[in-house]
């Protein structure tokens, strides 16, 4: 027998399109990168030319000192990445991050020390044990400014970090998510009562002797309807994870089932299906319906009087002018509710899954977009969906 399985939740992977969290963990982080130490870079050029109005040696420092923070920062924002990652305690992780933010900035004060009395040619004549090169009182140039800075870019490199674990944890979230919807499609598939197929084959059998003629007939309704079941058996992953199909292919799988259960009992049942053009494009998730058809054939021969009537009706209304409009899906038969209580005296099956899928499901995808009812009123039990329009999922648009 054939299995299926679900992807880990570590992601699914679409190879021809490119993934926006690592195009948004390179670029960004890089693209700020160039923008911090610029702007850092014009402003130090800006603060040198107040003590030092030599254009051009200003130039020089500011293109050092902005160089080699960027370096400095870099190689330190590796050193940061490996301690994060480490299983240190949170005090001591704060505590090794201050402190290559110390160290790096000692460096890197030294660093621009070292290349100012290379790259200024007035430092040579005045340069003593006390004096302070020309340029050096600039804010930018106080020796607690390079630690203070890269502090600065610490905390916007850390919070672009945090940013993106962020980006990468709900990403996962919505992929567990998806597999979840598509472990309780597939449940709910499997679910969908195993005894019509067994009743359908044995009927199919039964006609082979009395009526042959309906053979034909009766294989090709319950071909149709297991192809619908089967409907995502070809499908990637990511296709079949949220599968939402026109609401009249749903409606012409339930017309299958209910041609085949017509054939099994005769004159004991009848149905109908009522869909207008507008309502039949819509697109809902697969299996939202059938466990309603599905319901009131099991639970409605058992309780309605001979013939059991079903009726299926799809049509787009409005509560009001000025409210919105809304899918109304209904699925009546004629019988009662039957309760927990009196499906487990008769030891029946029926523990109401079916039902608490299709309001799961709507729960998930569309929240406070739509409603669920299961009610009885004048010896029929009525089954009715609602989901705002706006809440739909648009059709696929075709080019010209």
């Amino acid at each position: 027998m054939a299995t299926t399985s679900i992807p880990s939740l570590a992601g699914i992977e679409a190879p021809d399109r490119e993934d926006p969290v690592l195009s948004f963990r390179t670029a960004l982080p890089l693209g700020l990168q160039l923008l911090f130490w610029t702007v850092y870079g014009v402003v130090f050029y800006g603060t040198l030319l107040r003590y030092l109005p030599f254009p051009p040696i200003a130039q020089h420092l500011a293109l050092w000192a902005a160089g080699s923070g960027l370096a400095i920062s870099s190689f330190m924002g590796f050193g940061l990445h490996l301690l994060l990652d480490t299983t240190l305690h949170p005090i001591g992780k704060t505590a090794g991050v201050l402190g290559t933010v110390a160290g790096s900035g000692a460096g890197w004060g030294g660093l621009y020390y070292w290349g100012a009395e290379a790259l200024n040619p007035f430092a040579g004549p005045v340069l003593n044990l006390t004096a302070t090169l020309p340029g050096q009182g600039a804010l930018l140039t106080w020796p607690l400014a390079f630690p203070l800075l890269l502090l600065l870019w610490s905390g916007l490199a850390l919070g672009v970090r945090h940013l993106y674990q962020q980006q990468v944890q709900r990403r996962q979230l919505l992929e567990a998510e998806m597999a979840a919807e598509r472990a309780r499609l597939r449940m709910l598939r499997y679910q969908l009562n195993p005894h019509f197929f067994f009743n359908a084959l044995n009927t199919i059998g039964a006609l082979a002797e009395n009526a042959p003629g309906q053979v034909q007939t009766a294989v090709r309704e319950l071909s149709g309807f297991l192809r619908y079941t089967l409907l995502d058996s070809t499908e990637s992953p990511e296709a079949s994870a949220v599968q939402v199909v026109p609401l009249q292919d749903e409606l012409e799988a339930a017309r299958h089932y209910l041609t085949v259960e017509k054939i099994r009992f005769e004159e004991d049942l009848q149905w109908t299906v009522d869909l207008d053009e507008e309502s039949a494009a819509q697109r809902i998730p697969a299996f939202l319906v059938l466990p309603l058809v599905e319901n009131a054939i099991k639970h409605g021969q058992r309780t309605s009087p001979s013939p059991l009537r079903v009726a299926i009706r799809g049509q787009m209304t409005t509560a009001a002018p000025s409210a919105p409009s809304q899918l109304v899906v209904e699925v009546t038969n004629t019988g009662h509710l039957r309760s927990e209580g009196h499906l487990r005296s008769e030891g029946k099956g029926g523990t109401g899954t079916g039902l608490d899928n299709v309001r799961a499901r709507l729960d998930a995808r569309y929240a406070d977009h739509s409603r669920f009812a299961l009610t009885e009123k004048d010896g029929r039990v009525r089954a009715r969906i609602e989901i705002d329009a706006d809440a739909l999922d648009k059709p696929p648009t075709t080019d010209a």
